[in-house]
């Protein structure tokens, strides 16, 4: 059978893992870890490269059952080379990431994996390591997709701590992710997204964080846009059907075009792929929306096509 092909581990390996991680992860993360370039660097990249694929070749052996559960300090290390400029390596950390993401065995497991990444996604000053656990959070959602309890702290965690990050990359990546998990997600959870939808600015009105500090006034544009992105990540779960709230939905994020960039850029885009995902039902679109909905969709996206 499949099962008995599966060489079993040895019972020294996943100490080992976890010895080994813990010790090149204090190394690689250490102040006076070496400099880019030198020749101690370029032996340490080797070691980490090394045990990275040892790792990698322990998830396809079908090993994760021993290996996942003392593999903290691993998943660590791979993710912290998501900062790392060879790209390479950064490279090989992302497919070690796949693979213990799509490994977890058991709900245990799964809540120990989203232990340890909640932890480093609200500790690092990366926003490329907090991107690169936004995606591994995703993806231990998705193989948790029927564990509902799983799934929904996945959600939230993209939910509650990605949209609001103060880097733009990782807010978009986590709007992306966090309409994986809506089209899951209960209608009264939808509801309550889009219920706190940002309204328009009234034009001629008090400028946005008048009097405050610029602190103050960028913690304000960072909240108004994951906002937006919650809109946006319901107008995206559902790319060919048209629930009952989608008008009201695209309607309120092209209300908001003309604002800062970033408000501007989430909304055309969102606005772009729900025209070109909804193209066969446009003809329901066009008889079933209203007149001041149907225009304020016509000035977002222009001539916009299908092909565009």
């Amino acid at each position: 059978s499949p099962a008995d092909a599966i060489p079993p581990s040895s019972p020294m390996v996943a100490p080992w893992l976890r010895d080994e991680s813990a010790s090149i992860l204090t190394a690689y993360t250490a102040a006076d870890a070496p400099a880019a370039g030198t020749p101690e660097r370029k032996k340490l990249a080797s070691r980490v490269e090394g045990f990275m694929f040892f790792y990698i070749h322990a998830m396809r052996l079908g090993w994760g059952s021993s290996v996942l559960e003392t593999s903290g300090g691993a998943l660590q290390l791979m993710l912290a080379v998501q900062e790392d400029g060879d790209r390479e390596l950064a490279q090989v950390g992302k497919m070690g990431l796949e693979l213990c993401s799509t490994s977890a065995t058991n709900q245990a497991v799964a809540s120990f994996l989203i232990d340890t990444t909640q932890a480093i996604i609200t500790s690092t000053d990366s926003w490329r390591v907090r991107s690169a656990c936004i995606d591994f959070v995703r993806e231990v959602g998705h193989t948790f997709a029927l564990h509902a309890p799983t799934r929904t702290r996945c959600m939230m965690l993209i939910q509650e701590v990605g949209l609001l990050d103060t880097v733009p990359e990782v807010r978009q990546a986590s709007c992306a992710s966090l309409a994986s998990f809506l089209r899951m997600a209960s209608p009264d959870h939808i509801q309550s997204i889009l219920a706190n939808a940002p309204k328009p600015r009234r034009r001629g009105g008090k400028a946005p964080g008048e009097g405050k500090s610029d602190e103050e006034r960028a913690a304000m544009l960072v909240r108004r846009h994951a906002k937006a992105l919650g809109v946006a990540a319901c107008v995206l779960s559902f790319p060919t059907e048209l629930p009952e709230w989608m008008a009201d939905a695209v309607a309120s994020l092209c209300r908001l075009q003309g604002e800062e960039a970033t408000m501007t850029a989430t909304v055309s885009k969102a606005v772009g792929d729900f025209k070109k995902s909804h193209q066969d039902v446009w003809n329901i679109v066009k008889t079933t929306w209203t007149e001041d909905q149907l225009q304020l969709l016509s000035d977002v996206s222009g001539t916009q096509t299908y092909y565009s």
